[in-house]
């Protein structure tokens, strides 16, 4: 097994989440019923997949998690529910402080039959590279297969909501440069975009805002060479922060699976003010 595929363990599978909305399915989150809770209280959040910060609530399913956690001041434990379980999370935090909330999907595949549904995809997420570098591998126009995987998070207050994001050991991780429930947000958030541990330079990072009145504002920020992009405050609501990094398998990869490309879907969820 190859250097990439032993990293994240994958079940190349035409899994849940091509079941629940086809190859046109975008986004993939954690949406928390409630992003501050009393102490002592419980967390429930769904499982969402869908397009701009609006999708079905995907039941818990193990074999369809690589990993599943949440990390507070005391540690990090594994999330756990019954199959079937809708929302995904309804766990009682052992105690105050800011919980992180991160999910590493199995990998999916799908195949592409048309190529310019293949090149609005990809210049929608900003790798306008990936089309000439189709072509300069010799790829076909219709019939090639592309595998994702979802590295997902999410910050939820508990209590006085004290603590730092911070990398949880994903492939591909988002990571919060500030507490959105403790810290002055009037400059934004900065997230760090991680690949393999390491900053991602100029990558486009989306953002879907959902104002308290349910209105949605989507725009597009660039991270910068550090890996680094900043979030505008709008306003308070819930955010979503978006980003997908496209990669080629090694040959040994692509010949045993028939996968061409594989995509990284990376969000992180929290909320200001609300």
């Amino acid at each position: 097994m190859s250097r990439f595929f032993n990293i994240v363990k994958p079940i190349l599978t035409l899994g849940f989440l091509v079941a629940a909305l086809g190859a046109q399915a975008h986004e993939f989150w954690i949406q928390p019923h409630k992003y501050r809770i009393e102490s002592g209280g419980n967390l429930v959040a769904d499982v969402r997949v869908g397009m701009d910060f609006d999708g079905n609530p995907l039941a818990y399913i193990p074999n369809q998690i690589n990993a599943f956690n949440i990390t507070d001041s005391d540690g990090t434990y594994k999330v756990d529910g019954r199959i079937g379980d809708i929302p995904s999370v309804n766990i009682t935090p052992s105690g105050d402080g800011l919980q992180i909330l991160n999910l590493f999907s199995t990998s999916s595949k799908l195949t592409w039959d048309e190529i310019q549904k293949f090149d609005d995809f990809v210049n929608l997420h900003g790798m306008g590279w990936v089309l000439p570098r189709h072509a300069e591998r010799g790829l076909p126009e219709v019939g090639f297969k592309e595998a994702y995987t979802r590295f997902v998070k999410s910050l939820v207050a508990v209590g006085d909501g004290a603590g730092q994001d911070h990398f949880t050991g994903m492939f591909f991780e988002l990571v919060a440069g500030q507490n959105p429930y403790t810290d002055d947000m009037t400059g934004g958030m900065q997230i760090t975009v991680l690949f393999k541990g390491e900053p991602l330079p100029d990558k486009q990072v989306d953002l879907f805002y959902r104002d308290l009145n349910g209105d949605l504002t989507r725009l597009s920020v660039q991270s910068d060479a550090s890996g680094q992009a900043i979030i505008p405050n709008i306003g308070d609501g819930e955010y979503m922060v978006n980003v997908v990094h496209m990669i080629e398998p090694f040959p040994e990869d692509q010949e045993r699976t028939g996968i061409a490309w594989h995509s990284l879907w990376g969000s992180i969820t929290y909320a200001i003010g609300a």
